[in-house]
C-alpha cells in the first residue's frame, strides 16, 4: 500500500495543519449529532491541502457512513435524482447515519452536466442528513448557484515546518533510510501538498539524492498530455514514475490513455511489443488489487505502466504525432448512450404493448427493427416515421435507437 494511503488520517485529530477549518468541522459534527440542521459546509482550497481527507476524517470521527460522489458522477443528472435524492431524504438502515460527500464539486461541466445544477440545489435544501462539498476554488463561476446556501470554510496550504515534522514521523515509523536535509528539500519543493510530499518521501526513500533533480517544483494537477510526455520521452525510470504518482488521473485512466498511445510514440515493432507486455502485467495487478483488495498489488501496476512503458523502447520515438482519446473509454460512452436511448424507447413501449419490459426488449424490438427496415425500404423514411409516430409514439431519434440497437 502506498504511503499516502497507508498514513492517510483516520480521525480530525490526525489532519495536519488548517487548525481553524478543522475546528469549524467539529462544531459541524456536534450540530449534526444533536440533529441540528445547518447549512452544507463548502470545504474549498488548493488540491493537496486536505480537503477530502478532512471529509472522511470527520465522517470518521462522528461515525457517518458516507455517500461519496465527484466529478464523473455529476454527468449523468437522472442518475443523480433517482439515486442520490431518495438517499438524501430517507432515514436510512437500522437509522444510520449518513453524511453527503460531493468531491470536485466545481469541476462541473456546464456543456456535459446539464441539470445538475437543479438536483444540487434541491439535495442542498432538502436533504436530512449532513453536507460536505469540495472544491478548490471558492469564487468559480460553476459553484456561484449554491454560494448563498453553504457555509464557506477554507483549507490553506499547510505550511512547511509541519510538512517537515510529519515526513520525520512517518519516516521514523517506516524506518525510511532519508537524510533530514532531503525531508526539507521535500517539504520546500511540495508547496503545501500533503500527498505529495510523502508521495516524494516514498520515491525518495528507494532511490539516491539525485532524484532530487526529477522532482522539480510540484505542479497542482499535472495534465495528461504532460504525464503521457515523461512516460513516453524520458527513458528514466524516476521521471516516468514521478509523473504517474504526481498525477490526480486514476489509475485505470491513465492506463487506457498509455495503451491507446504506445503506437503513437514507438516506432519499432519490438518496442511496441515491450509497452504492451508491460501493459498487459499493469492490467493484470490493478485488476487483482481491485477485486482481491490487495493494494500492494498497487505498486506493482505503477510501475509497470510508468516506468515499464518509458524503458520499454530503444528505437525512436515520434514528437509530433498527435495524442489519441482512448477508445476503449469512447466505445464505453458510446455504448452507454446506446443504452439510455434503447431504455427510453421500451419505457414508452411497455405502456403502449402492455408488456413487460423483458418482452420488448427480447422481442418486439426485433420485430420493430424488421418493420422499420421493411418500411423504410418499401414506403420511405417519412412514411414509416409517420406511421411509428401514430400507432407507437415515436419520435425518429427512437427509430434511430431501434435500428442502433442489437
Amino acid at each position: 500500500m502506498p504511503l499516502s494511503e497507508k498514513y492517510a488520517p483516520k480521525a480530525l485529530e490526525e489532519i495536519v495543519g488548517n487548525g481553524s477549518a478543522i475546528e469549524r468541522l467539529r462544531t459541524f459534527g456536534a450540530d449534526a449529532q444533536k440533529k441540528v440542521q445547518g447549512k452544507p459546509l463548502l470545504l474549498y482550497g488548493p488540491s493537496g491541502s486536505g480537503k477530502t481527507a478532512a471529509a472522511h476524517a470527520f465522517a470518521y470521527s462522528n461515525g457517518f457512513d458516507v455517500i461519496e460522489m465527484n466529478a464523473s458522477d455529476y454527468r449523468d443528472a437522472k442518475t443523480l435524482e433517482s439515486t442520490l435524492l431518495p438517499a438524501s431524504k430517507s432515514s436510512g438502515l437500522f437509522a444510520r447515519k449518513l453524511l453527503i460527500i460531493l468531491d470536485e464539486i466545481d469541476e462541473r461541466s456546464d456543456k456535459f452536466d446539464a441539470g445538475s445544477e437543479r438536483i444540487i440545489t434541491q439535495l442542498i435544501k432538502e436533504s436530512k442528513h449532513p453536507i460536505l462539498l469540495i472544491a478548490n476554488d471558492y469564487w468559480d463561476r460553476k459553484i456561484a448557484f449554491m454560494r448563498d446556501n453553504v457555509d464557506k470554510v477554507e483549507f490553506k496550504r499547510v505550511s512547511k515546518a509541519e510538512i517537515v515534522s510529519l515526513l520525520k514521523s512517518i519516516a521514523g515509523a517506516e524506518d525510511l533510510k532519508v537524510d533530514d536535509s532531503i525531508i526539507d528539500e521535500l517539504a520546500n519543493r511540495c508547496s503545501g501538498d500533503i500527498r505529495g510530499a510523502i508521495n516524494d518521501l516514498e520515491l525518495m526513500s528507494q532511490g539516491t539524492p539525485e532524484l532530487m533533480e526529477n522532482i522539480g517544483m510540484r505542479d497542482r494537477k499535472m495534465e495528461v498530455f504532460g504525464v503521457l510526455d515523461r512516460i513516453f520521452m524520458s527513458r528514466s525510470f524516476d521521471t516516468a514514475r514521478l509523473a504517474q504518482m504526481n498525477t490526480d488521473l486514476d489509475s485505470d485512466m491513465l492506463l487506457n490513455w498509455i495503451e491507446e498511445n504506445i503506437p503513437n510514440r514507438y516506432s519499432w515493432k519490438s518496442d511496441i511489443a515491450n509497452a504492451y507486455s508491460n501493459i498487459a502485467k499493469a492490467s493484470f495487478f490493478l485488476s487483482h488489487a481491485s477485486r482481491d483488495s490487495y493494494y500492494s498489488y498497487m505498486r506493482y501496476s505503477s510501475i509497470l505502466m510508468s516506468s515499464g512503458v518509458s524503458l520499454s523502447a530503444n528505437g525512436e520515438t515520434a514528437f509530433f504525432r498527435s495524442y489519441a482519446f482512448p477508445s476503449t473509454i469512447r466505445q464505453l460512452s458510446k455504448s452507454k448512450s446506446g443504452r439510455v436511448a434503447i431504455n427510453s424507447v421500451i419505457t414508452k413501449l411497455i405502456y403502449i404493448l402492455h408488456a413487460h419490459k423483458k418482452d420488448v426488449f427480447n422481442g418486439y424490438l426485433q420485430l420493430m427493427k424488421a418493420m422499420i427496415k421493411e418500411g423504410q425500404k418499401e414506403e420511405g423514411e417519412e412514411e414509416t416515421l409517420a406511421f411509428f409516430h401514430k400507432n407507437y409514439g415515436l419520435e425518429e431519434k427512437d427509430l434511430d435507437a431501434i435500428l442502433a440497437s442489437n
